[in-house]
């Protein structure tokens, strides 16, 4: 689904937040320019693919609205706009509205319609089958091994993760909606096909054609905090063992054999390793993690979104870690 949030502050920032004017302007040119849109799709979306969207885009206008609502005559700074930026064209005189208002909002309308032009075009590609072959994917919640027995294992770690053995399930749902993955607008010069790990913001995403990247939310285990640079995927490996490190073993959180792959596996459905030989992108037994930092682990998604991106990505696959 298109990042309408993201893609709407972008436009927003470029001119007067405070101004009702403007903001109505954006949002509304916004609702008519989607529209057109969609109503020259070909092949035709169906009445729920055109819901989804549309819904998407005022469910985004309404939380907008809504923190400025919150943030309005408290003296802090909208969403999005930094501390100390001026608010003041509202107040500066109605006679000068028009030459900075008509200017400043042909080019903010000029990146919503790239941007939800990009997001769409990726969310009808996905639904239409632009992405990973049938016969490749193999959802996680499907095509899991019996799930090992429960090990004589130890209290949960306190970084809230969960004791090995113990399965958190597969999906997204208690995940953040900003965390689930979704194609988003994504201005890069890196190929399509390569990975950039973004662990400040704690998102993966994988550049798309056409300024469209898949975003994924990850959780960054302390063994990688400190990784970056420039690496390649060098291995996949579907429902991988998991060996305890040392530590987690004396310090009872972990029996000291390995743990077969399956359910309640630390290191989840899918693992793609790096060829640094300690990197690695994984699925997790604790979706709850995701969006956090935890002791353990490299770079963890949801076991779905890792099974999605394993699909997808290819041997050899330029991976980008951030600082």
């Amino acid at each position: 689904m298109p990042d309408y949030y993201a893609i709407l502050w972008r436009a927003l920032k470029k001119g007067d937040f405070d101004d009702q004017r403007w903001r109505n302007s954006v949002f509304d040119r916004t609702r008519e320019m989607l529209a057109n849109q969609l109503r020259a799709q070909h092949p035709p979306l169906s009445n729920m693919e055109i819901g989804l969207l549309t819904d998407a885009l005022q469910t985004a206008i309404k939380t907008i609205q809504s923190e400025f609502a919150e943030t309005r005559g408290d003296h802090k700074s909208p969403p999005g706009q930094p501390a100390g930026q001026s608010r003041a064209t509202a107040d500066s005189g109605a006679d000068a509205a028009p030459f900075w208002f008509n200017r400043i909002a042909w080019v903010a309308i000029a990146v919503v319609v790239a941007a939800v032009a990009a997001g769409t075009y990726a969310f009808v590609a996905t639904r239409h089958g632009n992405q990973a072959p049938p016969a490749a994917k193999a959802e996680a919640a499907h095509d899991r091994p019996p799930a090992p027995k429960r090990r004589a294992a130890s209290a949960a770690p306190p970084d809230g993760d969960l004791a090995p053995g113990v399965d958190g399930g597969s999906t997204e749902t208690d995940v953040p909606f900003f965390f689930r993955r979704q194609p988003v607008f994504y201005r890069t010069t890196h190929p399509a096909g390569t990975i950039i790990v973004d662990k400040q913001q704690r998102f993966l995403y994988l550049i798309q054609p056409n300024l469209v990247a898949l975003r994924y939310g990850i959780g960054v285990g302390k063994p990688c905090a400190d990784a970056a640079g420039l690496r390649r995927v060098s291995s996949k490996t579907e429902w991988p063992p998991w060996q305890p490190p040392a530590d987690k073993v004396d310090r009872k959180l972990a029996a000291p054999t390995a743990l077969p792959g399956g359910p309640g596996n630390p290191l989840g459905a899918r693992l793609i390793g790096l060829d640094d030989g300690s990197s690695r992108i994984h699925g997790t037994n604790a979706p709850k993690t995701i969006g956090n930092s935890v002791n353990s682990g490299c770079i963890r998604l949801v076991n779905d979104d890792v099974v999605d991106l394993y699909n997808r990505v290819t041997m050899d696959a330029r991976v980008i870690l951030s600082d």
